[in-house]
């Protein structure tokens, strides 16, 4: 994926209202998101050649944004004007090479949620509400970036490879799963004491390995090690919004944090992740066994 991928918007003049629409979205991926949006309302001037036009924007995109909506999705099944002449370029490079998955359906003023015949078995973005605009508009974003498959966990090794260690290397994969929560967000109880004192939360680039160790009653130490860096700001006691995280302190390898404290996790590939420690209980202070819960959340 180049720094900015050049998309196609493909759609039909079904309304005044229904370009204006496009037109905002377009102008989110191109001003607020980086991407080369080539649109017939930017793009197309008086007096220029609409085929012509059609057929260079789309042999020169990487991708293709169909906005379907139900004009659209009946003009494209029909073959009848600027879509049907879209829907006959896209075609011939699909039937060119069947591997390309350039094209990112939309749906939009189309409630069956009806997608042309060509697009069928195609994974949609739902653009029908509203009020979900801007969490569509993210799920957008990460699908024109690539960014949607970042998370697929990394292949690990066969616990099975080695066969005079198969029954430990198998005990050992399967003990390491209960201290990792792929999820994005979630809440951790673990015995800190076990696996180096290593939680992972999340997964493929998104994967963060929180370190720990015993500190004292209700507090306990976090440090950087397997991570690029950790944030901590006194007072803090809420998981903090995106925005606010670059106020918190990052020049430490290890920090003290109390019960209800905030700390910030930068992965490697650049990624950020808040834990929120709930409560720490220590054997050597009278616990029945090291124990550390917290709630975290990994910023997308």
């Amino acid at each position: 994926m180049t720094k900015h991928p050049k998309l196609f918007v493909s759609y039909s003049h079904d309304s005044q209202e229904h370009k204006e629409w496009v037109r905002k979205l377009s102008t989110d991926l191109r001003q607020h998101m980086g991407v080369d949006v080539i649109l017939d309302q930017w793009d197309l001037r008086i007096g220029g050649d609409l085929s012509l036009f059609m057929e260079h924007g789309l042999c020169e995109a990487s991708l293709v944004l169909c906005i379907l909506s139900e004009e659209y999705v009946e003009k494209v099944n029909q073959g009848i004007h600027g879509t049907g002449f879209e829907k006959m370029i896209i075609t011939a490079s699909l039937l060119k090479d069947t591997s390309i998955d350039f094209i990112i359906p939309v749906i939009r003023n189309n409630l069956a949620k009806v997608l042309p015949t060509f697009l069928r078995t195609k994974i949609y973005v739902d653009f029908t509400k509203d009020e979900d605009y801007l969490d569509r508009l993210g799920e957008l974003a990460a699908r024109i970036y690539s960014e949607d498959i970042a998370k697929k966990p990394l292949l690990g090794e066969s616990p099975f490879s080695d066969a005079k260690a198969m029954r430990v290397n198998a005990l050992n994969s399967v003990a390491k799963s209960q201290y990792h929560n792929p999820e994005v967000s979630g809440s951790v109880t673990f015995d800190f004491s076990n696996n180096s004192g290593v939680f992972t939360i999340g997964s493929g680039d998104y994967e963060f390995n929180t370190h720990w160790s015993e500190r004292g009653s209700n507090t306990i130490y976090a440090y950087k090690d397997g991570v690029l860096r950790i944030g901590y700001l006194s007072g803090v006691s809420d998981i903090p919004d995106i925005n606010a995280i670059e106020q918190f302190d990052y020049t430490s390898r290890v920090r003290t944090i109390h019960a209800g404290e905030i700390v910030i996790w930068q992965n490697k590939q650049g990624h950020f992740a808040a834990t929120k420690v709930i409560s720490v209980r220590v054997k050597s202070r009278g616990a029945e066994k090291d124990e550390l819960s917290f709630e975290y959340k990994i910023y997308d």
